[in-house]
């Protein structure tokens, strides 16, 4: 009888990378064992996604090994990964906007000369992953007209479709309010010998479906914790290297007047129309399930999408029919939740998008002042980069957000719109961000914030309002709200006094 093959299922050593003068990873290792799940930990630069697409195959390291079953991994691109059960879902989605969802959930079987298919049959096929991911949806539905929240959902059943040995995550819980569902799809996954990555920046989640952490720090392994050390303090600590102190930042302020009134709008998601008002010095909480209109209640506000009923107002003065442009004159603006795909183009020069809200029409751009102002922005929201001349389509994903936040913060905004504005962002980050955000209500801004993170509203918010399917659920106080309750509304239960 053959001995049973006792080496890791991946191990990953001394692996280096460097891009142009950036080191991206110095000194690497990872191990993952049959039916384990491994949290992959670190600030954002450290070299998570790197590590993470270098074992999917998606680019060869410059030194090191990687090993699968105890054999040399010399994959020749994501296809050949794939086809040895190595599967990466990555935190920015990669999949056809003009194929339907059962195509997109199916591509890899589907990568045939010649061969016919019928799209009911394929509909068929890829339902049970859809139901296995928590999508409930057509599957013969253009993949590019689902929100950023379904996408992601599709991306995960994609991955369940290739029947993985080794599957990573790569903050993908980032676009879920309610990512349960993923989890108890990991933990079947690891009942069955699955090794699992999970690259998250909540410790929360960490804790609840991982068996240890891997931390990277620089490019460089520097902790593995088991299960017993998964604590907030070791892991913040591994991961940062200092103290976060109060972590949420959130100091009581005296409200104000209304800065912004939304007064029965009714956006494209929904006709159901909705009403609330925002204070100088108030953080609203827009909770609710993927597909509840908490974005588009936002761009529409922004001016991004058209009102189709009713308004809003800021410091008294109504907008109608706003534009980005009308909307950023009155003091609006706007965190997306899709930065690439929304707020930076990633082709240009982290100093050329941050240039973007100050340029005009047939009036040339101050070079110099551009300069200036992105260097004061990357110092002052630390983010790693090599200089304001790269492309921003080389930062990570949460580098990327944080210059996102800081070109809207930049015109001091009157009314600021939040969009899960630490999706992809470290831990370390976040907390300099929620002392940002604090720090704007502090002086008089009206602050909208639309989040899938429960933990992040709870300790922001002033009070929460919560969606369902486009209405207006519920509104809760900073003392009525808890997870319990949000998520009880969320599904069309509870209180419907305060619905509009």
């Amino acid at each position: 009888m053959a001995e049973a093959n006792t080496a890791p299922l991946l191990k990953a050593s001394g692996v280096a990378k460097r891009f142009g003068p950036v080191a991206a990873l110095r000194r690497a290792d990872l191990v993952v064992h049959r039916g384990e799940v491994v949290c992959l930990a670190g600030e954002n630069g450290s070299g998570k996604s790197t590590l993470a697409r270098i074992v999917a195959g998606a680019m060869p390291p410059d030194e090191g090994a990687v090993e699968l079953d105890g054999r040399p991994a010399a994959f020749g691109g994501p296809k050949d990964a794939l086809a040895a059960g190595v599967c990466l879902v990555s935190q920015e989605p990669t999949l056809v906007p003009g194929l339907s969802v059962a195509e997109n959930v199916l591509l890899p079987r589907l990568n045939r000369a010649a061969r016919t298919v019928r799209r009911t049959a394929l509909a068929a096929q890829a339902a049970p992953f859809l139901e296995r991911a928590g999508l409930r949806v057509d599957p013969l539905r253009t993949a590019g007209a689902l929100p950023p929240g379904e996408r992601e959902l599709v991306e995960v059943a994609k991955a369940l479709a290739a029947e993985p040995r080794l599957l990573i995550l790569d903050e993908v819980t980032t676009r879920l309010p309610d990512p349960e569902r993923l989890f108890a799809v990991v933990d079947g996954l690891a009942a069955q010998g699955c090794g699992v990555i999970v690259i998250t920046h909540r410790l929360r989640e960490i804790r609840r479906s991982c068996d240890r952490a891997t931390v990277l720090r620089d490019g460089s392994t520097v902790a593995e914790l088991g299960r017993d050390e998964l604590t907030d303090e070791r892991l913040s600590s591994a991961m940062v290297g200092r103290d976060l102190g109060e972590y949420f930042h959130k100091r009581p302020v005296a409200a104000g007047e209304v800065r912004l009134r939304v007064d029965r709008l009714v956006t494209d998601r929904s006709p159901h129309p909705l009403s609330f008002d925002v204070r100088a010095g108030e953080i609203v909480g827009v909770a609710g399930l993927v597909g509840a209109g908490r974005s588009e209640l936002l761009e529409t506000v922004a001016g991004a999408r058209r009102a189709r009923g009713g308004g809003f107002a800021v410091d008294g003065e109504r907008l109608n029919g706003a534009t980005p442009r009308t909307a950023r004159r009155a003091g609006v603006a706007l965190v997306p939740e899709d930065r690439f795909g929304q707020a930076l183009a990633g082709d240009h020069s982290i100093r050329d998008n941050l240039a973007v809200p100050w340029l005009r029409a047939l009036r040339r751009t101050d070079r110099a002042r551009d300069h200036d102002r992105a260097v004061r922005a990357v110092a002052g929201y630390r983010v790693r980069c090599h200089g304001v001349h790269v492309p921003v389509g080389t930062l990570s994903g949460g580098n990327a957000q944080k210059l996102v936040l800081a070109r809207a913060i930049g015109h001091a905004p009157k009314v600021l719109l939040l969009d899960e504005p630490t999706r992809g962002v470290d831990i370390g980050a976040r907390a300099d961000i929620y002392e940002l955000i604090g720090g704007l209500a502090e002086g008089g801004a009206a602050v909208v914030l639309a989040s899938s993170d429960l933990l992040e509203l709870l300790g922001l918010a002033d009070r929460i309002i919560v969606l369902a399917e486009g209405r207006q659920a519920g509104e809760l106080s900073r003392d009525e709200a808890s997870e319990e309750a949000i998520a009880l509304l969320a599904l069309g239960g509870g209180r419907t006094d305060d619905a509009a």
